[in-house]
C-alpha cells in the first residue's frame, strides 16, 4: 500500500511539474506581444475568480468553524507581498530567458530559505550545508556568467524570483493553521492583480483577441492543475521523495524549450544546473539527518 501511494505521488508530483512547465510555454510565447504586468493581471482575475466562486460556495462551513479570523494577519499579507515579487520577476525573466537556465536558478530557493533561517531565527547550521550553499551559488554563477562580454541580466530577476519564494515560503509556516489554503491562495492572487495592475499603470497594455485569451485561460489552468497535484503529492508523500521529484521541472523544462523554442543551454549552463541540483539535494539531506537528531534524543 505504501508502494503504491509513493507511486502516485511520484506520478502527481511530475504532472505537476509538466503542468508548471505546460503553463510557462504559453506565458512565453504571450509575452511575444503583451507586458507581463497585463499577462500577471489578467491571469490573476481568472484565479482570483475561480477560487472566489469555490469560496463562495464553503464560505458557511467557513465561518461556522471560525477559520477566516486569521485571513488578513500579518503572515498571510507578507506572504501576498512575496508572491507577488516573485509572480512579477519570474514572468519577467521566463520572457527573455531559456526556461531549463530559470528553472535552474530557482532551484536555489532552499539555499535562501536556510540563510533567511539564519538571519531571522537565529538556525544554527553545520559547515556541510554551509558548504552546500556556497558550492550550489557558484552554479548560479556558472547560469549568470557575471562577466562583461557574457552577464544574463535578467537571470538576476531570477535570482529575485527565487528570493521571493524563499521568503514566502518561509512566512507561510507562519500563517494560523486554521486559514485555509484555498484562503490564501485567493488573497495572493487578489494582491498579485491589485499590485501588478499599480505597477503597470500607464504602461500600454494591447487589447486581446481570442485566441490569446484562450491561451491566458489555459495558462491559469495548468497553474491550477499544476498547484492542485503537488499539494497532494506533499500530503501523501514524504518531503525526501517531494523535494527529490521537484527536479523532474529542470528536465520538462529543457525537453519544452527544445522542442518549442529551439532553445538548449550552453555547456557551462548545464554544469550549473547540475550543480544546484546535487547542492540542493544534498542540503534537504543534512537539514532531515539535523531535524532527526533532536526527534531521537
Amino acid at each position: 500500500m505504501q508502494d503504491q501511494s509513493s507511486r502516485r505521488a511520484i506520478f502527481a508530483i511530475s504532472l505537476s511539474m509538466a503542468a508548471y512547465v505546460a503553463g510557462d510555454v504559453v506565458l512565453k510565447l504571450l509575452g511575444r506581444g503583451f507586458p507581463a504586468t497585463e499577462l500577471i493581471f489578467w491571469r490573476s482575475v481568472i484565479i482570483m475568480v475561480s477560487l472566489g466562486a469555490v469560496l463562495a460556495w464553503t464560505r458557511p462551513r467557513l465561518l461556522s468553524t471560525g477559520t477566516t479570523s486569521g485571513a488578513f494577519s500579518g503572515a498571510v499579507l507578507a506572504r501576498c507581498l512575496f508572491d507577488c515579487i516573485n509572480i512579477l520577476a519570474f514572468t519577467t525573466a521566463v520572457m527573455h530567458m531559456q526556461l531549463a537556465e530559470l528553472y535552474a536558478i530557482l532551484q536555489i530557493s532552499p539555499f535562501l530559505m536556510t540563510i533567511i533561517a539564519v538571519v531571522a531565527f537565529k538556525e544554527k547550521v553545520g559547515w556541510r550545508r554551509w558548504s552546500a550553499i556556497v558550492i550550489g551559488f557558484g552554479g548560479v554563477l556558472l547560469i549568470i556568467k557575471p562577466d562583461a562580454g557574457s552577464l544574463n541580466p535578467w537571470a538576476l530577476l531570477g535570482v529575485l524570483a527565487a528570493f521571493g519564494a524563499a521568503c514566502r515560503e518561509t512566512v507561510t509556516r507562519k500563517i494560523d493553521p486554521g486559514v485555509s489554503t484555498l484562503q490564501v491562495a485567493f488573497l495572493s492572487a487578489l494582491a498579485t492583480a491589485v499590485g501588478t495592475f499599480a505597477v503597470g499603470y500607464g504602461e500600454p497594455w494591447p487589447a486581446m483577441r481570442y485566441s490569446e485569451i484562450m491561451l491566458l485561460l489555459i495558462q491559469a489552468v495548468a497553474w491550477l492543475i499544476g498547484t492542485f497535484l503537488l499539494v497532494h503529492a506533499c500530503r501523501t508523500a514524504p518531503l525526501s521523495l517531494v523535494a527529490s521529484f521537484r527536479y523532474t521541472l529542470l528536465v520538462w523544462g529543457a525537453i519544452a524549450g527544445y522542442l518549442v523554442f529551439g532553445e538548449w543551454p550552453d555547456l557551462l549552463a548545464a554544469c550549473g544546473a547540475m550543480i544546484i541540483v546535487l547542492c540542493g539535494l544534498y542540503l534537504f539531506y543534512r537539514e532531515t539527518v539535523h531535524s532527526r537528531a533532536p526527534a531521537a534524543n
